[in-house]
């Protein structure tokens, strides 16, 4: 039984695990996504469709695409999406999460000076460039706040971290679901913080056995990532 005065991290070693899609199905899974995501994209380029009416549209195009190879896999397992995570957790871990995250910000705001020490383009300049080409402001921050919170977490902890852990033991898997998860978003400047906001994540979900908890603190760090960066958007930039 657990008690209050055992470590946090302990806490998570014994708690039940239960997969029904296996480990192989989970590499299968990416490896899909990515066949898609390299297709979007040719198709994309070819087209020209970033510079068109629809940019705005193929801002979400990613996170969508995260679902097909999910209802693939759990069609051909007969898999309910409940065993995603999709379960109630106690505030007191959320609480928990928050308090972490605030130490995740403090690293990230270390990363963010040595990266504009070092002349790396950030992830704000990046943003900016895409807020002067896209048609609808409102469509990047419902794609940015609550499209890629839900999206993002059904498919990084709920699908590649509950399969890669049932294998590799949650640890393994939360480091493979972080890195993968890192790389997703592309950016040198980005990706020690990312991944470790994908480690908070993907803790949570060993933590609780829900995606939920991790689904609200992606929407928080989403949320002010967007704010601040629309409101500097709007005076001027960094």
């Amino acid at each position: 039984m657990q008690t209050e005065n055992t470590p946090i991290f302990e806490q998570t070693e014994n708690i039940p695990q239960k997969n029904i899609w296996k480990t192989s199905d989970t590499w299968i899974g990416l490896i899909i996504l990515l066949i898609l995501i390299a297709i979007f994209l040719g198709i994309a380029l070819k087209f020209d469709l970033m510079n068109s009416d629809a940019s705005s549209l193929l801002l979400s195009a990613p996170q969508l695409l995260m679902m097909i190879p999910i209802a693939i896999i759990f069609l051909w397992r007969k898999v309910s999406w409940k065993e995603l995570g999709f379960f109630p957790f106690k505030w007191q871990d959320l609480a928990l999460g928050c308090g972490l995250l605030l130490f995740v910000y403090f690293l990230t705001i270390i990363n963010n000076m040595l990266m504009m020490v070092l002349g790396v383009v950030t992830q704000a300049e990046t943003i900016f460039e895409v807020l002067d080409e896209i048609e609808s402001i409102p469509f990047f921050i419902l794609t940015s706040m609550f499209i890629a919170p839900i999206f993002e977490e059904i498919f990084f902890r709920g699908f590649l971290f509950r399969g890669f852990r049932q294998k590799y033991g949650w640890k393994i898997a939360l480091f493979l679901s972080a890195l993968i998860f890192s790389l997703f978003h592309g950016q040198v400047a980005t990706l020690i913080p990312t991944f470790l906001l994908g480690s908070l994540f993907a803790y949570m979900v060993q933590r609780t056995e829900s995606i939920l908890p991790s689904m609200i603190l992606h929407f928080l760090v989403n949320s002010v990532g967007t704010c601040g960066l629309l409101a500097a958007y709007q005076y001027g930039g960094i």
